[in-house]
């Protein structure tokens, strides 16, 4: 489908960065004209690649230091999404309805028109792109060729991908917005296995053990009535057969954010991803999107909410699980239902933080032993990875919904009305979390951790089971 022009137009920059210092650390950003809602940048060989953002015909370039362009792409169809940077190649798909590849240089290599609409972004690996689609028989997983684009290999699914597939085990691994957890030959497509889940992010795959999110709902009382309620905890699975593992209770937490009729009376996204759809012709048709899915198992019936969302999504670094719920990070043992450490930002009440009807924070980014986490207030943190202690932060202005980048000493993110900023961190050895997941696998910096010992006695213990 696309935007009609005099709806959105198509934006290129027309202003410099502008440099600015908050809280003590300096940088520079950029507004992308059109206000738009901007995904996580990626950064490769001294440039940022980056989408004009949800509605916008653009993809652009800018220079890593300086924030000054380097080129910019016009494409056909509007929505694209985050970029996967390999090999000298920018892959990303627009939410209608293409699969391009460029060059870092911005050439045009190939493109694909795959189906209306298109929710979740790709992953590249070993000289192949692996991307999602529906069609007329339903949705399907495909494989190309990076450099020619060549159909490889397509497998039919349950429903549409959720965030993105991510490679690992010479597998791909990917869950369905209807909870399906599926693992897939990446070198045929054949389904090792699939699993009905009830997962909520896409997954991360570390030493034979696949880790995710995952939605249960329990019955309560209110007034003396008997009804739902949503909650959400993180679980690990054999990366090998689906089996589970182990269901990290220390974890588990009431999710008002996975509840349709709670996010429509509370969320402060759900009218303004209404009014973004509209303006895009989906007011009320949703094309290919399985609506009845995405809502009864995400609380999201909107073809933009869709396009970001990225749910609980964990990351494994150094022997330990991450992740973002609601409005809280925690730090979690990999073996055992052991939690560290756990965040809250803003010192909400007890009752404030369970009624969360939005993922406040971003998934976490991890280099270096810190962790990186943006909010949907604007705020950006630096904790360390060990214990949680706030390093530092800065407030950059507008909702952050997209995970930032990390490359050389600078975090790069985008935020929900155009801008895209470049921060210093200070430390020149934080780096490597290049774009959405740290690598076009997605999989993070996932690694055993160097240190098999238990914590130090200062670390804090939330739960053993």
């Amino acid at each position: 489908m696309q935007i009609p022009k005099e709806l959105l137009g198509r934006h290129v920059v027309t202003k410099t960065p502008t440099k600015f210092s908050s809280n003590g650390r300096r940088g520079w950003r950029v507004r992308i004209p059109g206000d738009l809602p901007l995904t996580t940048p990626a950064v490769d060989n001294g440039k940022v690649f980056l989408g004009g953002g949800f509605g916008g015909y653009d993809f652009f370039a800018f220079d890593a230091l300086t924030g000054m362009p380097a080129w910019h792409y016009q494409t056909t169809d509007d929505g694209p999404t985050a970029a996967a940077v390999e090999d000298g190649h920018v892959v990303f798909n627009t939410e209608s309805c293409e699969l391009e590849v460029l060059t870092v240089e911005g050439r045009r290599v190939w493109k694909q028109w795959l189906g209306d609409p298109l929710t979740s972004m790709p992953a590249v690996g070993g000289g192949r792109v692996f991307m999602s689609y529906p069609s007329g028989s339903g949705d399907k997983l495909a494989c190309f060729d990076l450099r020619t684009g060549a159909p490889l290999w397509e497998t039919p699914i349950s429903a549409a991908v959720i965030t993105a597939p991510v490679l690992a085990e010479e597998r791909v691994f990917f869950a369905t917005v209807q909870g399906m957890l599926y693992c897939l030959e990446q070198s045929n497509g054949q389904v090792v296995w699939e699993e009905e889940a009830n997962a909520t992010s896409a997954p991360v795959v570390l030493a034979g053990q696949c880790y995710y999110s995952r939605r249960e709902a329990e019955e309560v009382e209110v007034n003396g009535r008997r009804v739902q309620q949503q909650a959400e905890y993180a679980s690990a699975s054999s990366s090998k057969s689906s089996q589970l593992l182990r269901r990290y209770s220390s974890t588990y937490r009431r999710a008002d954010y996975l509840d349709a009729r709670k996010r429509a009376a509370k969320s402060i996204f759900h009218s303004k991803s209404n009014l973004i759809d509209a303006a895009v012709g989906f007011a009320i048709g949703k094309g290919a999107m399985q609506t009845n899915l995405t809502e009864a198992h995400l609380g999201l019936s909107q073809v933009s909410g869709m396009w970001a969302f990225q749910g609980s999504k964990p990351f494994a670094y150094e022997g330990r699980l991450y992740s973002s719920m609601g409005d809280s990070l925690q730090c979690t043992d990999l073996d055992r239902d052991v939690t560290y450490w756990k965040k809250e930002f803003y010192g909400k009440s007890a009752e404030e933080s369970e009624e969360t009807a939005d993922n406040e924070l971003t998934p976490p980014a991890m280099c270096n032993g810190k962790v990186f986490v943006a909010t949907t207030r604007g705020d950006v943190f630096c904790l360390s990875a060990r214990d949680g202690e706030e390093l530092w932060r800065v407030h950059l202005g507008g909702p952050i919904v997209y995970q930032p980048a990390i490359a050389g000493g600078r975090l790069y993110v985008g935020d929900d009305s155009g801008h895209l900023y470049c921060v210093e961190t200070g430390d020149s050895a934080d780096d490597g979390w290049l774009m959405w997941g740290a690598t076009p696998a997605h999989n993070g910096l996932a690694e055993p951790s160097s240190d098999p010992d238990s914590p130090a006695s200062s670390d804090i213990l939330i739960g053993v089971g």
